[in-house]
């Protein structure tokens, strides 16, 4: 298998993994945006993946065993099977959604009104809704894994949003090994 497919299957996984273990978007961004298709860079993406596949196997595990506490005769009637099935995703998704909150305060912040019309348009966000269109673009940020477009106009905008680009911040330096 060639290079360039190993890079494109492992990104694909990491992708997938980021989104079932509800993965920072910032997190997400510096590491996709850092990861270019090197030779170099297949260390940091065995060492994601092995730590996302960890954490996916980890979480899966725990809510397996809360499942089967929530089963006994005593919590059965407290809590629905709905409820069980996404007990560790709960914390994960209150976090990712103050994230989002705070990416789409950002967007007032950082973007001209010229460039969050752009936005808003390119990401199919109607003009009628004017109180939410923030919060709505900031939503669709990393929704959809399987789409490479949206992965990487995802890590576009919110390397804007959280200034990345602006800044000239080296996002290696989070991810460098000292071997």
């Amino acid at each position: 298998m060639s290079l360039h497919l190993v890079f494109e299957d492992r990104t694909q996984q990491i992708i997938m993994l980021w989104n079932l273990c509800h993965m920072s978007l910032v997190h997400r961004t510096q590491f996709y945006m850092f990861i270019k298709g090197d030779p170099s860079d297949q260390i940091y993406m065995e060492v994601e993946l092995r730590r996302l596949t960890w954490l996916n196997h980890t979480l899966a595990k725990l809510g397996n065993e809360i499942r089967a506490l929530m089963s006994d005769d005593l919590l059965a009637g407290y809590v629905s099977s709905s409820e069980t099935s996404s007990a560790f995703a709960r914390g994960f998704s209150r976090k990712g959604f103050h994230e989002r909150e705070y990416l789409a305060k950002r967007v007032r912040l950082k973007l001209i009104a010229d460039e969050r019309e752009m936005f808003y348009e390119k990401w199919d966000i109607p003009p009628e809704i004017k109180r939410r269109r923030r919060l709505q673009l900031a939503s669709k940020l990393w929704s959809d894994p399987l789409n490479m477009q949206n992965v990487s106009e995802s890590a576009e905008v919110v390397s804007r949003l959280v200034g990345f680009r602006e800044s000239g911040e080296h996002v290696s330096a989070q991810f460098c090994f000292h071997l």
